[in-house]
């Protein structure tokens, strides 16, 4: 399933909810709902070399010595969408897991020895994993805790779901990015508004518009619209 695709199921399975159910209620002890929304992110501490490769795949050699690109961040930031469940488990203190796909990343600069740098945009797919606790105080929720992310490569989510699922729990882990979200919400006329920040506390290996294999952090604000039964 591509994301566009994950997009559109998510906008009418949550036309659907909000137009069959009511405001939540302050009493109510368990909620199950979709959301959907932007991150707008940024790559952080991304400054590292690597060979130039020729067409076969070996370094480029200039006087003997390999020639390196050098890949360094800059201040601009990347727009991508973020959807998924969530599950609410509590009234006025309560735990909150959910399963979202978020698209992340940044802009970078590619100085190339010798040639002319190049701005490219680089974004990596993701399975978000937040695990969070929160307090209600009316119609105002505050959350925060820890969140997993593992890498959706190409937008795939399918065959991602299939390599995760056919592989042990502590490979999985291991190729996990951990971090953290947190943030404020509020509800109003049946949906939920939420405005989290989110970052990283490990590296996630993503891929660049030109394919190249990057070890980055990411830090982004996301703004989501849930919609719960």
């Amino acid at each position: 399933m591509k994301f566009k695709t994950f997009t559109l199921v998510l906008v009418v399975l949550g036309t659907l909810l909000s137009t069959g159910s009511q405001a939540q209620s302050a009493t109510k002890k368990f909620t199950l709902g979709l959301k959907i929304g932007a991150n707008y992110s940024q790559i952080n501490d991304l400054a590292y070399k690597t060979p130039r490769l020729d067409m076969n795949g070996l370094p480029v050699l200039s006087g003997g010595n390999v020639v390196y690109d050098f890949f360094q961040q800059n201040d601009a930031h990347s727009t991508g969408l973020v959807g998924g469940v969530y599950a609410r488990i509590g009234r006025t203190l309560y735990l909150q897991p959910e399963v979202l796909l978020s698209v992340k990343g940044g802009k970078m600069n590619l100085i190339r020895e010798g040639m002319e740098t190049l701005s490219l945009n680089a974004k990596v797919g993701t399975i978000d994993l937040p695990l969070l606790l929160g307090l209600r105080l009316g119609p105002v929720r505050i959350n925060a805790g820890p969140m997993a992310s593992l890498t959706v490569m190409n937008g795939d989510l399918k065959e991602a779901i299939k390599q995760y699922s056919n592989q042990s729990i502590s490979q999985t882990a291991r190729q996990a990015q951990f971090g953290f979200q947190a943030g404020i919400g509020i509800a109003f006329s049946g949906m939920q508004l939420d405005l989290r920040r989110e970052g990283s506390l490990s590296s996630l290996k993503g891929t660049s518009t030109v394919e190249d294999p990057l070890a980055v952090r990411s830090s982004l604000w996301q703004l989501t619209v849930g919609f719960g039964l």
